[in-house]
């Protein structure tokens, strides 16, 4: 409930203006509660939820006109809970302080009102309604925050005020509304979390939505301080399941300390046996409602970290260097003129507070030091570096505030992305698409991309873990690739990768949906090592050709290929083609294969002993292609002969094989009799048998005798 209208300031006109406004504030707000209570009374089934939805919103934006005005005119300011005049006081005697006991309830007044109507906004953006998504983007837009210190860039000056920047409070009150909408959650999961038919559904909510493309996207400060406020609320989510969590453990060994003598018998135990049933259905009882409320805060937690994930994966357009930057229209306020030693609170408030010495940079200009101090240090040159003193002015003359930097606007985007990954419960869904936008967008723009590398461990180990099913292989694949990512271009050390991938190499990875990305991810790590163990490039030379032994056509050719790359790249494992046991005619003879398919390690599959056996026998497959590609196999010359193309052999199906013998056999056929005579046919006829059929039925068949042919 809203505060009773006071006493508007006595001064004629604006005595009779600021009544006027009171009244229509107080009328909007009060059908916004009959409007809210009929929702809740009515369900989401209730009659006429069109048209008070249509109400509601243009109640919203009055109000949200209304307020604006007033900030504009100085008479309240929304970002101070006291509703205190607008802008900071200089000691001159201005501010709060030289206000009347009227004008303070006013302002006091009007602070409760503005409060209530942010309540009316956060439960639209809950309820999923764009229109009081769209108002909450103009309230913050309308009523920004002062920047202490620093003018506004314009001709009149303005310093006194200090320059106008987003309001940290009303942007974070929209995210937090913004991030427990339920709106794109509409469908359910299950126990397992896995959640393959939820793909083909709805999967962009209407609020995250209109905030990328109208507010987030369009202006770069917007950017910088939502990376901070999803920042906050993860950690604050974190903390809140960490504290639930304690205090479930806590109640747990509580009741049991508290159900339990120190005999080892009851404590209060009599031979009263009801009353002992009693006290444990009690204590069993509690035990539950703790489970459940805990269980339901994870729950929950999964749904604010989805929301949380995806605002991120809307953010792909990272500024990178300072250029980016520079376009005062890309902001919502246009940055504030810094001087002298302006700006050096901000770089304390920026700090992230994790001790990281990264988080206070002051400008550009001291890593532009660094790189010429380096230069300098590299040629050898003997002249002196600029005094402190000059660096220290030209650092104040380019000093810029936080979200003028580049390096801030990463450091931002990577402080939020580790925050949200801390979060548990996250569906498997989102879990995909993150993945992928990490090693896609994030890895290469973060300034410590090597902080990623324990939520791709952890992936690919939750992923490996849930029985080999599609979607935790698809998970582990692209956790891996991460790892590569960060392996190759970031200097990652994880002596495991190889022994993991190993692992993910199963016949069934060549009937996934999702098989092309592992084998590209399979063939660059192999090919473009060139420091490879021979054991381990043996142990995957053996482990494809038993694949291509019970795979499908397509799958086998892609192996061939891959294992004749692997046996000309590494030399040392060609010694596993034709090697066999000597018999006393000096023939080759049999072997016992002692090949560890299932080993985790690969220096313990003993592949180095081993032979390809399986080449041979991939000589007799059925499909052509196959045996041609396994005869090659071992028999190249390395110095004039290209490498395989992997990629034309990702690219085969079943069914491109198919249209591709269709089209070898189908160009032109020679006519029947002299064979001089040629026809151009559409396609060409394929032999199915090589028995041409007597009849219809089997001779042995009691209708053989019928529908001979003639």
């Amino acid at each position: 409930m809203t505060a009773r209208k006071p006493k508007a300031p006595s001064s004629g006109s604006a005595s009779s203006s600021a009544s006027e406004t009171a009244r229509e504030i107080q009328t909007h707000l009060r059908e916004l509660r009959k409007s809210s209570r009929r929702r809740q009374r009515a369900g989401s089934g209730g009659g006429g939820a069109a048209a008070d939805e249509r109400d509601d919103a243009l109640r919203l934006d009055k109000l949200r006109r209304t307020f604006g005005r007033l900030v504009e005119e100085g008479q309240f300011d929304p970002n101070r809970a006291d509703g205190g005049k607008s802008g900071v006081d200089d000691g001159g005697g201005g501010g709060r302080d030289g206000d009347d006991d009227a004008s303070a309830k006013w302002r006091s007044w009007l602070a409760s009102g503005h409060e209530e109507y942010l309540l009316r906004l956060s439960e639209g953006v809950v309820a999923g309604r764009t229109s009081a998504a769209r108002s909450f983007c103009g309230v913050a837009a309308s009523c920004p925050a002062r920047f202490v210190g620093a003018s506004r860039g314009d001709s009149d000056g303005g310093g006194s005020e200090g320059a106008p920047m987003i309001s940290e409070r009303l942007l974070n009150r929209l995210l937090e509304s913004a991030v427990k909408s339920r709106g794109c959650l509409e469908f359910g999961l299950d126990a397992s979390g896995d959640d393959e038919e939820a793909d083909d559904l709805r999967m962009e909510d209407a609020v995250l939505s209109l905030l990328d493309s109208e507010f987030v996207r369009p202006h770069r400060d917007v950017q910088y301080f939502v990376c901070k406020g999803l920042r906050q609320i993860a950690l604050d989510l974190v903390g809140g399941l960490e504290r639930a969590a304690a205090a479930d453990k806590a109640g747990r060994d509580s009741g049991e300390d508290m159900n339990i003598g120190v005999d080892g018998q009851k404590a209060g135990e009599d031979d009263d046996e009801d009353s002992d049933a009693d006290d444990d259905r009690k204590v069993v009882g509690s035990q539950e409602r703790r489970g459940g409320r805990l269980a339901r805060a994870e729950r929950n937690a999964g749904v604010v970290a989805e929301n949380l994930c995806r605002i991120l994966l809307a953010m792909d357009q990272v500024p990178a260097i300072a250029e980016d930057l520079e376009d005062e229209e890309k902001y919502l306020f246009p940055p504030p003129v810094l001087s002298g030693d302006d700006g050096e609170g901000d770089d304390e408030d920026d700090s992230y507070g994790d001790g990281s010495g990264e988080d206070v940079t002051s400008s550009d200009s001291s890593e532009e030091e660094e790189e010429e101090e380096e230069e300098v240090a590299d040629k050898g040159a003997k002249r002196s570096l600029p005094s402190k003193g000059g660096a220290k002015k030209r650092r104040r003359k380019m000093r810029l505030v936080a979200w003028q930097q580049p390096y801030k606007h990463r450091h931002a985007h990577q402080e939020a992305w580790l925050a949200a990954l801390r979060l548990p419960c996250l569906p498997l869904r989102t879990q995909k698409l993150v993945l992928q936008h990490l090693s896609t967008y994030v890895l290469g723009v973060c300034p410590s991309p090597l902080r990623f590398a324990e939520y791709f461990t952890r992936s690919f180990q939750g992923g490996t873990g849930d029985n080999g099913s599609n979607s935790s292989s698809l998970v582990s694949i692209l956790s891996l690739h991460g790892l590569f990512v960060l392996m190759l271009d970031h200097q990652l050390e994880y002596p495991r990768f190889y022994d993991s991938l190993y692992q993910l190499l199963h016949p069934r990875i060549l009937y996934a949906k999702h098989r092309t990305r592992f084998l590209r991810l399979l063939s660059k790590s192999l090919l473009s090592n060139p420091m490879l163990p021979a054991y381990a490039g043996a142990s995957f030379c053996k482990r494809l050709c038993r694949i291509a032994l019970s795979g499908p056509p397509h799958g086998a050719l892609f192996a061939l290929a891959l294992v004749g790359n692997l046996v000309r790249k590494h030399g040392e494992c060609a010694c596993l083609i034709h090697r066999g046991e000597k018999r006393g005619d000096g023939a080759q003879g049999t072997m016992e294969d002692v090949f560890v398919e299932d080993a985790g390690d690969l220096a313990k599959t003993r592949a180095l002993e081993s032979s390809l056996w399986e080449l041979a026998a991939l000589e007799r497959h059925y499909h052509p292609a196959v045996a041609t590609l396994a005869k090659s196999v071992g028999t190249e010359d390395d110095k004039s002969a290209p490498m395989h193309d992997v990629e034309d052999f990702l690219a085969h199906t079943y069914k491109s094989l198919f249209e591709q013998e269709k089209k070898r056999l189908g160009g032109s056929r020679g006519g029947v009799g002299s064979g001089m005579e040629k026809t151009k046919r559409k396609g060409a006829r394929v032999s199915l048998t090589f028995v041409e059929p007597e009849g219809l039925f089997a001779k042995d068949d009691v209708f053989g005798d019928i529908f001979k042919k003639s």
